[in-house]
């Protein structure tokens, strides 16, 4: 009849509790101080044997997946996963005898008896609080105990004949073995060959055995029938894998992702001194490789964004001894990728494509118009509220060009954009192609030497545009009135040129109302602005076409003409463009601003399909410039 296990004292019972603490924690973290104190066995051969034993695999495979099951009834959101990268070889007795690349369960229970700097468990992407918790549970605390009884029955069983003389025994500690800073003094007696502090464990108990407080005070005599150790002792093989464990902090620079990175792993806050690295483990999928291990360089383009764990050995002696280190490597996300595309509700009214194009090609020069919703609104899920109208008369010449851009406060100024650029362009075509073009055409003629044809032309193109701008704002009037909302619901800026290109010569007459920009650009280095652009009080805020405007006292500013020798292109674009490419008002008048913008654009003009063309370009990235975009040039 067995006898009933012996009871514990209270000292014992912490003593057990720490061990079994530890055990738990060493799944997760690098561990210099393993569950068992093997320090008595003298034969490597017979703990790699136990190691090996199918019982112990067995109940080391019952444990782990014990374990995995609480996890998952605990956190059925997070996945815990096994580490996958171990020591090509490690180790373990006599200096021709390695081990090599023991991975999983196999390396896990290696763990219990040896300093290891590879825990069984991967912890990256598992918030630390949640591993806390986890290792305090008491279903895994009662799950480990029952696992570490079961080894030393193990044990017991397969070396019953010289289990006197072969002790395992646990190695209670008073703190955290898994502090990288903490060197335990059992560790450094094996280490260093010094008399062990144990208890032969009891063949009377079937509970683990602890050092009782006396116990650890003082250290008792060797059993007598243990053999005298021998250079293979487990002494030898943990003088390799020993950690110095200095304290030091390492940090690697920040990556963003997609983008091509290279760092260097370094102390943080220290003065520089020679340091190697090995065993340095890269999250797995980061895109990053070792361009120099030993030196802790990376190289590569990094895909994944958030905070990864980079885990190494580092040695500042040469590589005499290593210890364990770690720092996390931050990957900010590409900005483009934290933008949403969302498509406006079906039921939304006064649906508007996202994008619109148009080419013509005329005897000498072409004309395209492009206009993209921007990223503010693909992200919010709104329609575009920029538009744009573009006309070319082959009979009288003239070119109508014309832009807007739908206040974003409005609720409903995508559609007031669009009623204004049909308004004002149908009006500005029809009378160029009549009277008004051909007189204009007779005027100028006389364009160089006769002075007063500016004037005329100039009053002219003053009542021509005013015109146009009055009947882009009734036609808004007419349906905010059928809609029975405000008039503001459909605001919207209006940006126009009448464009007559013969020979060399560029003949231009615009109106601008609101931001965006109005430019005759060329030849290069020269630029010739067709107004300014109007801001109000705070960054964002303009002047927008209304019945107000129309009656303005300085009305007749907003219209310019001139007539320019040698023009590459007559540009008008909204402030989705303006405000990314230039920034402010004095940048709109750089010239070099303006001759990188068209460098940009060039390759567009030139492709088979420049307005196809524009629209791809038009979603060009700039940081805190997402508003809808829209371009009218003739070149």
């Amino acid at each position: 009849m067995e006898k009933p296990p012996r009871e514990l004292t209270p000292e014992q019972q912490k003593s057990q509790q720490r061990c079994i603490d530890n055990m738990i924690c060493n799944l997760f973290w690098p561990s210099n101080l393993p569950l068992f104190n093997g320090s008595g066995i003298p034969s490597a051969s017979a703990l790699d044997e136990f190691t090996r034993c199918n019982d112990v695999l067995v109940a080391a495979s019952h444990f782990t997946d014990s374990l995995k099951r609480i996890w998952i009834e605990r956190y059925p959101t997070t996945t815990l996963l096994e580490s996958s990268i171990y020591p090509t070889e490690m180790l373990i007795g006599e200096p021709q005898l390695f081990r090599m690349h023991r991975t999983g369960i196999d390396n896990m229970i290696w763990g219990l008896f040896w300093p290891s700097d590879f825990p069984f468990f991967n912890r990256s992407g598992i918030p630390p609080g949640i591993v806390d918790e986890f290792v305090k549970n008491e279903s895994v605390l009662t799950i480990a105990k029952y696992f570490a009884n079961s080894l030393l029955k193990i044990w017991k069983t397969q070396y019953s004949a010289v289990a006197a003389s072969l002790p395992i025994t646990l190695i209670p500690e008073e703190t955290a073995m898994h502090s990288p800073t903490i060197v335990p003094e059992a560790v450094a007696n094996i280490a260093e060959n010094k008399p062990k502090q144990s208890i032969t464990p009891s063949e009377e108990s079937e509970e683990i055995p602890i050092h009782s407080t006396q116990a650890e005070k003082t250290a008792p005599s060797e059993p007598a029938s243990l053999p005298s150790r021998q250079s293979s002792t487990p002494s030898a093989r943990t003088s390799v894998w020993k950690p110095t464990n200095p304290i030091a902090t390492f940090q690697v620079p920040n990556a963003k992702s997609g983008l091509e990175y290279n760092g260097k792993i370094a102390e943080a806050g220290a003065a520089p001194r020679s340091i190697q690295f090995r065993n340095v483990r890269l999250p797995p999928g980061s895109g990053l490789t070792l361009s120099n291990e030993n030196a802790g360089e990376l190289a590569g383009t990094p895909s994944v964004p958030g905070d990864h764990k980079i885990i190494f050995q580092w040695s500042e002696d040469g590589g005499k001894s290593w210890s364990s280190g770690e720092c996390v490597l931050i990957v900010n996300p590409d900005p483009r990728s934290l933008w949403k595309i969302g498509e406006p509700p079906e039921n939304a009214p006064y649906k508007k494509d996202h994008i619109d194009k148009k080419l013509i090609s005329a005897i000498g020069f072409n004309i395209a118009a492009a206009s993209r919703r921007g990223r503010s609104h693909e992200h919010s899920a709104t329609f575009r509220d920029d538009d744009f109208f573009v006309h070319h008369d082959t009979v009288s010449g003239w070119s109508v060009l014309i832009v807007a851009d739908g206040a974003g406060s409005a609720k409903s100024s995508r559609w007031g954009s669009k009623l204004a650029v049909e308004a004002a362009g149908e009006h500005l075509v029809s009378n160029l192609a009549g009277e008004i073009g051909s007189n204009m055409n007779t005027a100028l003629n006389g364009w160089d030497a006769n002075p007063a044809v500016k004037k005329t032309m100039n009053d002219a193109f003053y009542l021509l545009f005013q015109k146009a701008a009055s009947l882009a704002v009734e036609a808004i009037e007419a349906e905010a009135k059928s809609k029975n909302v405000p008039v503001k619901e459909y605001s919207t800026t209006l940006l126009a040129a009448a464009v007559k290109r013969q020979e060399k010569e560029t003949f231009l007459a615009t109106f601008w109302m609101g931001d965006g920009a109005i430019a005759a650009y060329g030849p290069r280095t020269k630029v010739r602005l067709m107004g300014a652009p109007d801001g109000g009080e705070f960054a964002g805020q303009t002047r927008f076409l209304d019945r107000a405007a129309l009656i303005d006292k300085d009305f007749s500013k907003r219209v310019k003409i001139g007539c320019f020798p040698d023009i590459l292109s007559v540009m008008l674009m909204t402030d989705g463009i303006s405000d990314p490419k230039f920034e402010t008002d004095n940048g709109l008048k750089d010239a070099t601003k303006w001759d990188a913008l068209w460098d940009e654009i060039a390759s567009c003009l030139t492709s088979p399909e420049p307005d196809k063309s524009l629209v791809e370009w038009l979603h060009f990235f700039t940081p805190g410039h997402h508003d809808d975009r829209t371009i009218a040039l003739l070149w």
